[in-house]
């Protein structure tokens, strides 16, 4: 008990002109309502629970497919536990019904080349029906926004409806103030309009463009800059840790490691450390604190005691001294 699926797979609308005098556009049909709740009527009749003899939803359909060719088809499935379902189920499966129509709720209409077309519509339910006028014009429902049944006429009052090809159509529908903004003349066609807003889209397609090339000329400007600015960081990272080397604050094998610590974190410990003197910097700088004992003679330097501070800070003049006093090389 439940449902049965037709062998059956049934065409319910076609670009083809319909009994109605007008076309459906197929691509322009929206089915996501209809997805939702994909109703299959018997001639379009929609119960409303007034009488106890009304003809009850047949089922859904299913597998709704747009043919590629102007056509979109689906397969019945039938509510089993409905014995008038089921008759026309029969009837279905031995081929004495052989026709299914769409229900739309008309969303535009336009005029091309003479002939009505239905550009944009919603599928709201889709009946088997009876007899159809020919083989491709099916019966065509239409409904209004209620959900009512309309005819053609009051469809045409309710939607858009398009002229085409008629280039000297005043655009009536344009307010003065976007006449104003599209600097058109009170005279202006719609082509005249397509014109002005088509220059308006190529201008600012065409101001992105610059926009966008400025923007990326100003980000290369700033990656060179930054750049050269990492080039002269890193060549005054290095002479500081060369310095260090030379100062003997760090030894060569440590350069690398200062170096991988940056600029900022190498200056802030180098400038804490102090600078390990070399020996002949400290011999020099001995020497040079016993230069005024060197203009003293051996005798004076004894006299006055400062012989044996030459001695200790500058044993090389002590031996000077020594050899001008006695005339030979001190051998202490």
């Amino acid at each position: 008990m439940g449902k049965i699926r037709s062998t059956k797979r049934f065409t319910f609308t076609t670009e083809a002109k319909n009994s109605k005098g007008f076309h459906v556009r197929t691509k322009g049909i929206e089915l996501a309502e209809y997805n939702s709740n994909p109703l299959l009527l018997w001639m379009h009749q929609r119960p409303k629970g007034e009488r106890t003899d009304e003809i009850l939803p047949l089922g859904n359909l299913e597998d709704i497919r747009d043919e590629g060719n102007g056509k979109m088809s689906g397969v019945p499935v039938f509510d089993d536990t409905d014995e008038f379902a089921m008759k026309i189920y029969n009837k279905v499966e031995n081929g004495t019904i052989r026709m299914a129509s769409a229900g739309l709720k008309p969303l535009q209409f336009v005029d091309h080349n003479g002939d009505k077309w239905l550009e944009r519509s919603v599928l709201k339910e889709v009946s088997l029906v009876d007899i159809g006028s020919n083989s491709e014009a099916l019966a065509v429902t239409l409904y209004n926004d209620a959900d009512e049944v309309i005819t053609l006429s009051e469809a045409f009052d309710t939607t858009d409806i398009t002229p085409k090809n008629k280039d000297n159509m005043k655009l009536l529908q344009l307010s003065e103030g976007t006449v104003s903004l599209l600097k058109l003349s009170e005279n202006a066609n719609e082509a005249d309009a397509h014109k002005a807003i088509l220059n308006l889209v190529t201008l600012a397609d065409t101001q992105k463009g610059e926009i966008d090339k400025l923007k990326q000329e100003k980000a290369d400007i700033e990656k060179k800059l930054e750049d050269q600015l990492k080039l002269s960081e890193d060549a005054e990272l290095v002479a500081l840790v060369d310095k260090a080397v030379e100062d003997r604050k760090i030894t060569a094998d440590q350069k690398e490691d200062f170096v991988k610590l940056g600029l900022e974190p190498a200056k802030n410990i180098l400038g804490k450390m102090k600078a390990t003197p070399t020996v002949t910097s400290q011999l020099g700088t001995a020497a040079g604190g016993t230069d005024n004992l060197m203009k003293l003679s051996y005798d004076e330097l004894d006299k006055s005691g400062q012989l044996i501070t030459l001695k200790e800070q500058n044993i090389e003049g002590f031996k000077e001294k020594f050899k001008s006093k006695f005339g030979k090389e001190y051998q202490g």
